[in-house]
């Protein structure tokens, strides 16, 4: 299994580089379009990385200042098993 997929990246990132050497624009073209988007990507992972820590108490009601009312479960009495009816 992981073979396969091991072969898949490889053929991938072969095809990948493949296409930018065989490319039909000029290199430095192509040199400065994955500049650009490769900084693109970059500064989107550094905004993500940025993005200020949710709260404990946010986390628990998902980020709504109170929680849902519910109706709670009926719980069963103490000792009893359904097997045992």
């Amino acid at each position: 299994m992981f073979g396969v997929i091991r072969a898949s990246i490889r053929a991938f990132v072969v095809g990948v580089a493949m296409g930018v050497l065989f490319a039909p624009r000029p290199g430095a073209e192509t040199r400065r379009m994955l500049n650009e988007r490769i900084t693109n990507a970059i500064n989107q992972l550094l905004e993500l990385a940025a993005l200020p820590p949710v709260q404990p108490e946010q986390a628990r009601t998902n980020g709504h200042t109170e929680r849902p009312s519910t109706t709670p479960k009926p719980s069963r009495p103490a000792n009893t098993d359904a097997r045992s009816s």
